[in-house]
């Protein structure tokens, strides 16, 4: 869903120029950029990277087209959405199907097609100050956001969790988690030492999570993806 009017004249004869964080030649050398793709944790991740290299190759060959590059327009779900509104990403990689919905429904999306699906993770420090690691193998999420947030109440616990705070996939999943516990930690003073907002893309708030030792949701890309001093630190 875009959090700005959608006005297709604008988005088809004047778009935005976002610089690319990454540009995609496969194994040509083309500059000539003819699709721009808008995603966070799958670029960070090379997923990105693999498929559009592929693509290239695959299409150049099959179709007997001139070689060409795709761009990567890095941005979280939130932006994404913005980026298709504003006519300066041809298509997204997202993560919210009630969103993705939305933006059918405003007109600017043709269509959305399932890809793959990733899984979320609750990762924290190796010391686990909040003890997750003794809840019952068949405890839930939401069981162990409980865990985390009971363990948060003690002043000399150490425990904290890093949000994204950023409106990306990852942030309103969360959100959601801690609702469903009837919990609003980014809005409740009382326990203002147990949330740290940091709003980054996936790999920068994994790893300023490993450098506080923090708690922190991630998904399963991202955890793989990251360097290995960031895994080590955490579990």
């Amino acid at each position: 869903m875009a959090s700005q009017p959608f006005d297709q004249a604008t988005a088809q004869t004047s778009p935005p120029a976002i610089d690319p964080e990454a540009i995609y030649h496969g194994a040509f050398s083309s500059d000539e950029i003819r699709l721009r793709i808008a995603t966070g944790g799958a670029g960070q991740s090379g997923l990105l990277k693999a498929l559009a290299d592929a693509f290239i190759d695959d299409h150049v060959r099959t179709t007997g087209c001139a070689p060409f590059a795709v761009a990567w327009l890095k941005s979280d779900t939130a932006f994404s959405f913005n980026s298709l509104a504003q006519g300066a990403a041809d298509l997204s990689i997202t993560y919210h199907p009630a969103a993705e919905q939305i933006a059918l429904d405003q007109g600017f999306v043709a269509r959305k097609v399932y890809a793959w699906r990733d899984h979320f993770m609750l990762v924290g420090p190796q010391s686990d100050p909040a003890s997750l690691s003794s809840a019952s193998p068949t405890s839930s999420v939401t069981d162990l956001f409980a865990q985390l947030f009971r363990a948060s109440v003690h002043d000399d616990s150490g425990v904290r969790f890093l949000s994204r705070y950023d409106r990306s996939a990852t942030h309103v999943k969360e959100s959601l988690i801690w609702t469903l516990l009837g919990q609003a930690p980014w809005a409740d003073t009382s326990t203002g030492s147990l949330y740290h907002r940091f709003p980054s893309f996936p790999f920068q708030a994994l790893e300023e999570a490993a450098r506080n030792g923090e708690y922190t949701l991630v998904d399963r890309g991202t955890w793989w993806g990251v360097e290995e001093w960031v895994r080590e630190q955490m579990k």
